[in-house]
């Protein structure tokens, strides 16, 4: 990173890095910021599009996700990419990186907001349509994580599964935010409700960010090699985290708390509007 930092850091800056070989990349785990703001941007257009012609936008973001998940399967099936067996980095120049495969779910979660908002979280289901969607979320989910495990998948299966199980995953979760934003979410909602796992949501972004430099300092100074057993790994990773999250509360304090606050000074009608 100090050489590919020194050379191509303005490609971070315009979000622009995961455009460029991964060897020329500046913070490796940088892509999902760039991959991120691209989407953000492209949401912009398809939203104000929503307020003034909803179907132009509608069939826009139905191409999009199709085109996504075309181009993916291409990618896949012409490099005999095996998602069960390579390592998820091995394509990383052209699948998993790349925002034209990593757009499904983005587009996924923006109709879930749409809806969401439209709808003003009070959709009605009855008990079997919840029941149903409950079972169907959690199977897909396990299905996605643990179903090709072990297996051997024909090439076009394959490709099939690179192409779709981050836009299926994402619909998955896309039930459980429903179900938990119009009250159909049980325990769950509970769960993710609860007010001692503000702290941590707020500090998350910052130590997505952090944990890679905690994770290489560890690394870096270590004269020996690390002998991997489960004993080691556990607490290891409970270091890492516990590390991580201390840094990103002060560097949310030092510099993203300030920046939400200025900019709740600053657009004082819309807080207001959020607390009524």
């Amino acid at each position: 990173d100090h050489i590919n930092c020194a050379k191509y850091w303005w490609r971070n800056i315009l979000y622009i890095n995961t455009m460029f070989p991964v060897q020329d990349m500046c913070m490796l785990w940088s892509w999902y910021l760039a991959d991120d703001t691209q989407f953000y941007m492209l949401s912009l257009v398809l939203l104000i599009l929503a307020v003034k012609r909803f179907k132009v936008a509608a069939i826009s973001l139905g191409v999009f996700l199709v085109l996504s998940w075309v181009t993916t399967m291409h990618i896949a099936y012409t490099n005999n990419h095996m998602p069960n067996y390579d390592d998820p980095l091995t394509l990383f120049d052209k699948i998993y990186d790349k925002p034209w495969t990593r757009l499904g779910p983005y587009l996924i979660g923006i109709s879930v907001g749409w809806f969401l908002y439209k709808t003003n979280c009070t959709m009605k289901m009855n008990k079997l349509t919840v029941v149903t969607g409950w079972f169907l979320s959690i199977s897909m989910l396990s299905l996605m994580v643990f179903g090709v495990y072990g297996t051997s998948l024909h090439p076009l299966i394959a490709a099939a599964y690179s192409a779709l199980s981050h836009s299926l995953w994402a619909l998955a979760l896309a039930f459980i935010v429903i179900a938990c934003s119009t009250g159909y979410g049980g325990f769950v909602n509970t769960l993710l409700s609860n007010k001692y796992l503000i702290p941590f949501s707020r500090v998350t972004y910052c130590a997505y960010l952090v944990h890679p430099l905690v994770m290489r300092a560890m690394v870096m100074t270590r004269d020996a090699p690390v002998h991997l057993g489960k004993d080691i790994v556990v607490t290891l990773f409970i270091g890492q985290l516990v590390t991580s999250y201390l840094i990103s509360f002060f560097v949310s304090l030092a510099f993203e708390a300030p920046m939400v606050t200025m900019l709740k000074i600053i657009s004082p009608t819309k807080r207001r509007r959020r607390l009524q």
